[in-house]
């Protein structure tokens, strides 16, 4: 398992026992390896990626890829198909696909150091809990020297008031119409404005970063796709 299986289980087990022919081994089933997975607790991979992050970040400076001074992590989230099974369905409920079939789908989200190529941090939900609480659950894995970037589907006055009330360094993607300041400088044409982000009507916004009028300190930045998208 620690080999990451890319082969089907039967090409696997040949090629892993093949490296232990010296002696007389005995040879193994796809049942066999199965039911012997299922008695791994699933923590005992959380543990040995927490070691290897630890070992490699820690007294390794030379070796750390940076960007700028900056580890330059992304945040991302999809939705992963799951066996049908009844503990699945009962963790993770059920959903529709386009034929109308019912699936076990869950929602995952990961913390990715691009450069160095390690996942920090990752998360299985159920569907009804979205990216932004999964991608919040990361943050406890950053650090002042952190950029950590996300696409257009993250952003939101509260949680860039998390990041802010945090310290951390972030670059969010964000729809020209995502609120007043960016339509605004969207307008004007300036290619980066400094100012202050003000909350929807039914946003709270105590204990997230944000000033005593609720709003939030955020740097515009204009950038134009070839193919002329703002």
């Amino acid at each position: 398992m620690m080999n990451f299986l890319k082969k089907s289980l039967s090409l696997e087990i040949e090629n892993f026992t093949a490296l232990f022919r010296a002696g007389n081994v005995a040879r193994f089933t796809k049942s066999a390896f199965v039911q012997a997975r299922g008695k791994v607790r699933p923590e005992v991979f959380d543990r040995l990626s927490r070691v290897l992050l630890h070992e490699f970040y820690t007294d390794n400076a030379p070796a750390i890829k940076l960007w700028k001074g900056f580890r330059l992590l992304a945040v991302d989230g999809s939705r992963i198909t799951l066996p049908i099974t009844k503990e699945l369905k009962r963790i993770y409920g059920e959903a529709g696909n386009q034929t109308g079939t019912a699936v076990v789908q869950a929602r995952c989200s990961v913390i990715y150091d691009v450069l160095n190529r390690y996942v920090l941090d990752g998360a299985l939900a159920p569907l009804a809990q979205g990216e932004r609480e999964l991608a919040l659950g990361h943050l406890e894995y950053c650090g002042d020297n952190d950029l950590v970037i996300y696409d257009r589907g993250y952003p939101s006055h509260g949680f860039i008031g998390a990041h802010a009330e945090r310290g951390l360094n972030y670059v969010m993607r964000a729809k020209t119409d995502f609120s007043r300041p960016t339509v605004d400088f969207v307008r004007s044409g300036k290619k980066s404005l400094v100012t202050r982000m003000c909350p929807g009507k039914n946003t709270r916004t105590s204990g997230k970063g944000c000033a005593g009028d609720g709003t939030v300190k955020v740097r515009l930045v204009r950038v134009e796709l070839g193919n002329g998208q703002v």
